[in-house]
């Protein structure tokens, strides 16, 4: 009898062990990064400017300054993550100083591969413009802008005016940081 109780006895425990629980499987949730450009979001911008002034053919009148620095600050709010609107003002050092007010549609399209966070955009729209002469405008331009953190963006632009007939056109290039809400 002991000859067959104690392999009798090392069965079953063999056997329990085969059917004492479930296998466990473990299983990594990937949780999605958070996006760089959001759906709706607030942008303050402040940034350094310079401007050409010319006739439309680009010409110059060598009694004013053809060119000059400056700087300005804008806000804006996209209601969607293609497309915003934007607010902004600067002045510039050519001839008695220029000072712009503009307001924009802004059309981007995000670019996000990785940590890679790029967002090409156009704009355009209207203002008015001052420097001693008061005058309405139109404008266009387009720029680049990437993000360095989710909240702080750096970015380049360029866009011209038209400011009618007795105001001189503009062509101006901006640099400037971009702060995110």
């Amino acid at each position: 009898m002991k000859k067959i109780t104690l392999p009798l006895i090392a069965c079953l425990a063999l056997a329990s062990s085969a059917f004492a629980g479930q296998e466990v499987k473990e299983t990594k949730e990937t949780v999605p990064a958070e996006p760089c450009f959001q759906d709706q979001e607030f942008q303050v911008d402040a940034f350094g400017a310079w401007e050409y002034r010319g006739n439309h053919e680009f010409g110059f009148d060598t009694n004013k300054p053809v060119g000059g620095f400056g700087g300005g600050l804008g806000a804006n709010y996209f209601f969607m993550r293609y497309l915003g609107v934007g607010v902004d003002s600067d002045v510039t050092s050519t001839s008695h100083g220029l000072w712009n007010f503009t307001g924009s549609l802004i059309a981007r399209y995000p670019i996000e591969a990785g940590h890679l966070c790029l967002a090409p955009y156009i704009l355009g729209g209207g203002g008015f413009q001052t420097d001693g002469v008061n005058a309405g405008t139109w404008h266009v331009g387009g720029g680049l802008e990437w993000r360095a953190t989710r909240h702080i963006g750096i970015y380049g632009e360029g866009r011209y005016t038209w400011a009618g007939d007795h105001v001189e056109d503009n062509v101006r290039v901006e640099l400037g940081v971009r702060f995110v809400f």
